[in-house]
């Protein structure tokens, strides 16, 4: 299991523990490609990571590759984007043996949630005046993985609508704007039966930004 391959005690660096185990690359929403992430964990003395896009792991065979030749222990894994009593709550699963079992289809139905969700979103950010939306987020993105908010938000400042990309959700694209599209995300214990059935353990991601209780 990954709790196997932390250090022992955490004594040391207060700051820093050389782990890090959620981080997106341009498999997802990140700025940089999978190698190119783990050169900077390498870089900042990173020993144990895991490779955590959205919804995906298809960064995960990069990644590995260039982890190895860092000398740096990678585990594959994914955040994973569920609902749980109508909130949006996101899983980070750590996936040492990688995706198997019902989660192999169930990444599968999330790529077609994001993409069904982009279609929506571009005809929005049309009608705010981003014209030809879909292709230029595409554009923005640069490969064929399925868009999200980032992507339309990095449109909206080429096309010269707003000055930067915090503009663009404050306006345009977070909470409550008109391209927050809510997705039919699956039910929360169904995902995690998911990364427990593939030999993984789920994690809950960014816990106080859902505003409940600390019971």
């Amino acid at each position: 299991m990954p709790i196997a391959l932390l250090p022992e005690s955490f004594t040391g660096d207060p700051e820093f523990y050389g782990v890090d185990l959620h981080m997106h690359s341009t498999a997802s929403d990140g700025a940089l490609a999978p190698a190119e992430v783990v050169a900077l964990c390498a870089l900042r003395g990173v020993k144990l990571m895991a490779l955590t896009d959205h919804d995906t792991v298809a960064g995960v065979s990069e990644a590995a590759a260039a982890a190895s030749r860092q000398g740096i222990r990678l585990l594959p894994g994914a955040e994973l984007s569920t609902r749980w009593q109508g909130i949006s709550i996101h899983i980070v699963a750590l996936l040492p043996q990688g995706p198997r079992g019902p989660l192999v289809e169930g990444l599968e139905a999330q790529a077609r949630a994001r993409e069904s969700r982009a279609v929506v979103i571009a005809r929005r950010m049309e009608k705010v005046g981003l014209e030809n939306a879909l292709a230029k987020a595409r554009e923005q993105a640069g490969s064929g993985r399925p868009l999200g908010r980032p992507d339309f938000a990095r449109a909206l400042v080429a096309a010269g609508l707003v000055p930067d990309m915090a503009t663009a959700f404050r306006k345009y694209l977070g909470s409550g704007k008109a391209g927050d599209v809510k997705a039919h995300w699956p039910d929360l214990a169904e995902v995690v039966d998911w990364v427990v059935a593939a030999g993984g353990v789920a994690v809950l991601a960014h816990p106080l930004r859902y505003g409940l209780t600390r019971r």
